[in-house]
């Protein structure tokens, strides 16, 4: 209560400042302070819009004549693609200057790119670098021209969204001076960058304040002069920020309260599309053989988590829970994704569908859902202890271990997470809840020391590919340890220490997550065929899926709150916001 009350006093201080200079804006990403906007270094969406006022990359986003966010050169004024698609080389603008006024060099990115995938620096986002061909000695296939104002980049096979990757913040450039902790990225004295502002202020859990970049390419269409970026997470903070009109724009809002806020704010809360899913991911170190009873294989106990998962009901979920206008989830893979064949892969055949009855009634009891009744079936044919019967609407089982959530009280999360315990609890599956702030979150999925959380994937870009790649045994992304090693969980038994790295995947249950999906993953980078490609990105999705690691929840939307005096904000469906252009009416 006390760090609640110190945001909102804090933010009611500059409500003055706000009113009185329409050049000065405050503005809630939520999810509280990132744990890193280093650009190569962040893997947060709340992260990543904050770093963006800063930094830029050789592309970025333009709105069209139809007020459409379309992809276009940022730091590049231009760029050309071989007639093999294999290279691309990217014209710099003249005279780029760092946020410092240092001059800014084609070099700086081969330094960057090369910082970025460096094993010192150790990046989650490093394998996203796996597009871009290597030199004989294991170096990226990248190269510069200083005099020209040149930067060279090599594919290992035809990639249709490396121009979208270029406007992403893990191929965005950094200083020379850039440290491997991070440090730089919160000090305004070294966290220079080529973006429309530069930071004037770092305070955590409190506000980063970055004012106007003189030394932008396009600092003559730049009208804000500062933007007051608040790291608040508790919804009620963010949400009072903006009712009391110290903020004009914020998300992170508490789901409960949209229809008085649809009442007051009329035209102002917004939910926006987003290219995303939102899914509860399980520790595939995690035993969940039966308590007291006998050992059950790794491959039993992916079976297990299958059937966990089907027992949300999601369309409930999104319709008095979130109800923000989100869509329940039939697979990984969004509505609206491609993947260089299908526009929407959710729409095509190739595709599975693994929660195809989440909101119909069961006939052997109208209050369980059909896929709830399978989910149940398959624990009792695993062999778990239980009471009761499916028709009597009193079964319970006895002897599932208890799951530990973690998640970060942001949004509608412990909404989410407290209907999904209620959910298990009722048919006795135990489970207890550990909330932690966001950046603390991270840090514990990264070292492997969480059992099951919340957790939501936006594109990155819109391919296929990207919600596969963060599953790859190298990613830091990868927080149900397919493919790796304990980290720091305790709670394994000898029979799951291994389940990561040992041989338990793939259609047979024999194959190393190395094996059957790093693999696959590498072939769909390289394949140009574009029927053979859907068929692999489907097939990528079932061995995701097979494993029980990712129960995909709801298909996101974006719930904001912004001030119709707000014009040219742009906001892409991949969660990307900029306020370059921005400019306030009256």
């Amino acid at each position: 209560m006390k760090k609640l009350i110190a945001i909102l006093l804090s933010l009611m201080l500059v409500c003055g400042a706000v009113s009185a200079m329409a050049e000065t804006i405050s503005i809630m990403y939520g999810g509280g302070t990132p744990r890193s906007i280093d650009p190569a270094l962040n893997t947060a969406t709340n992260g990543s819009n904050t770093l963006r006022h800063a930094c830029a990359g050789l592309m970025g986003f333009q709105l069209d004549e139809n007020g459409v966010p379309v992809l276009a050169p940022e730091i590049a004024e231009s760029y050309e693609i071989s007639e093999d698609a294999m290279t691309y080389t990217f014209k710099l603008r003249e005279g780029l200057k760092w946020s410092n006024g240092d001059d800014f060099k084609a070099s700086q990115l081969v330094n960057s790119w090369n910082r970025a995938v460096s094993e010192e620096l150790a990046a989650e986002y490093a394998y996203m670098y796996g597009v871009v061909a290597l030199n004989d000695d294991g170096s990226l296939m990248i190269s510069a021209d200083d005099e020209a104002g040149t930067f060279t980049a090599s594919v290992v096979a035809p990639t249709p969204y490396f121009l979208q990757l270029m406007a992403f913040p893990t191929f965005m450039p950094v200083p020379d001076h850039a440290d491997n902790d991070g440090v730089w990225a919160t000090n305004p004295e070294t966290y220079v960058g080529l973006g429309a502002f530069r930071m004037a202020s770092y305070a955590v859990d409190d506000v980063i304040v970055f004012e106007k970049n003189p030394y932008y390419w396009n600092a003559d269409k730049v009208t804000l002069e500062t933007i007051n970026c608040y790291l608040a997470e508790e919804p009620i903070a963010i949400q009072t920020a903006y009712e009391n009109g110290t903020v004009i724009f914020a998300e992170g809002l508490p789901a409960t309260d949209y229809d008085r806020l649809n009442a007051e704010f009329p035209g102002e809360l917004q939910f926006r599309p987003m290219l995303g899913t939102y899914y509860i991911l399980m520790n595939v170190h995690k035993d969940l053989s039966p308590v007291g009873g006998e050992p059950m294989s790794i491959q039993d106990q992916a079976k297990t988590r299958i059937a966990l998962g089907k027992m949300i009901n999601r369309q409930d979920l999104v319709d008095y829970v979130t109800r923000g206008g989100q869509t329940p989830a039939t697979g990984f893979f969004p509505a609206g994704l491609g993947d260089g064949l299908n526009m929407n892969i959710r729409a095509s055949e190739t595709y599975g569908t693994w929660y195809a009855n989440t909101g119909v009634p069961s006939e052997e009891n109208e209050d369980f859902t059909i896929d709830q009744v399978e989910g149940i079936n398959e624990l009792i044919a695993l062999g778990y202890t239980y009471t009761g019967s499916i028709e009597g609407g009193d079964i319970a089982f006895s002897d599932i271990p208890s799951i530990e959530f973690s998640f970060n009280n942001s949004g509608a999360n412990a909404l989410i997470i407290q209907y999904v315990q209620d959910t298990w609890n009722k048919i006795g599956i135990p489970s207890t809840i550990n909330q932690e702030p966001w950046s603390t979150l991270q840090s514990s999925l990264v070292a492997g020391d969480a059992e099951a959380a919340r957790m939501g994937w936006i594109a990155d870009f819109n391919d296929c590919v990207n919600f596969l790649e963060i599953f790859l045994s190298v990613s830091g992304n990868n927080y149900p340890r397919l493919g790796k090693d304990l980290g720091t969980y305790t709670r394994n038994t000898e029979l799951t220490a291994d389940a990561g790295t040992g041989a338990y995947w793939g259609p047979n249950g024999d194959q190393t997550w190395v094996e059957v999906f790093d693999g696959l993953v590498k072939a769909i980078q390289l394949e140009t065929d574009s029927a053979a490609r859907a068929e692999m990105c489907a097939e990528g999705e079932r061995i995701l899926m097979a494993t029980g690691g990712v129960a995909p929840v709801y298909f996101y939307t974006r719930p904001v709150l912004i001030k119709s005096t707000i014009q040219d904000l742009i906001m892409v469906d991949t969660n990307d916001t900029l306020w370059n252009y921005v400019t306030i009416t009256e």
